[in-house]
């Protein structure tokens, strides 16, 4: 019963912060949204100028708000990914997407080992898949990859996988994490310059790199199950 009290104040106050964050985002980015409203192809250098022309306070914000939404099962940060693009370009944002991920990934992990009943986890479908893998590093890296499984689940495979190996948990998070931190970086600064053709192709990445994490996924399932027959 404690536990479940200091989740959802946690939650709650997780919420919180990050309502804060971002109206504090939304006051400093004000005179950028008033010209998007009115905007022509005419405005674009401007646009990219006065949304770049940002300093590290606001770094900090979107950094410690994609950090909060990783590190909060339930939430999303798809969407705070694909700002840090728009506001700081594909490189750069890739780093803070990256980065704040990993992070995020690190202070879940701490969560579920202090906050959660762990054996809740252990009967879900995403759980027997990646602790039936026979290279169990490689079925981690996978699950941290495909964006549509549960961060919670993975992380909670990785903690009893790897125990109190710091190294080994860190490994597949930052190798995960990567493919996707990019991805949201280069759709963000796709959508600041309209350019289309750019979205469509980061749509298509996106989409692809799933499909084949999840196949491999599911093809050394299929490699576990024939050698156990055998």
């Amino acid at each position: 019963m404690k536990r479940k009290i200091i989740r959802i104040s946690l939650f709650i106050l997780g919420g919180i912060l990050g309502l804060l964050l971002l109206y504090k985002l939304y006051l400093s980015y004000l005179p950028e949204l008033r010209l998007l409203t009115n905007f022509d192809h005419h405005n674009e250098e401007l646009l990219v100028k006065m949304v770049r022309s940002h300093g590290i306070e606001d770094l900090a914000f979107l950094f410690v708000l994609n950090a909060i939404c990783v590190a909060i099962p339930g939430l999303s940060n798809g969407i705070f990914c694909v700002l840090n693009g728009i506001l700081y370009g594909p490189a750069f944002g890739f780093i803070i997407n990256w980065i704040s991920d990993i992070l995020g990934q690190i202070i879940l992990m701490e969560l579920l080992r202090k906050l959660y009943d762990l054996r809740n986890i252990s009967h879900s479908k995403i759980y027997k898949l990646l602790t039936t893998q026979k290279y169990p590093m490689i079925a981690l890296t996978i699950g941290y990859l495909i964006p549509f499984i549960p961060s919670a689940t993975v992380s909670y495979v990785n903690v009893m996988i790897n125990k109190k190996q710091f190294k080994k948990q860190i490994i597949p998070i930052i190798i995960g994490v990567a493919p996707f931190a990019y991805i949201y970086a280069y759709s963000g600064d796709s959508i600041l310059h309209l350019d289309s053709s750019r979205i469509i192709k980061a749509v298509i990445m996106f989409i692809v790199i799933a499909l084949i994490a999840a196949v491999i996924l599911l093809i050394m399932k299929s490699l576990k199950k024939h050698a156990k027959k055998a």
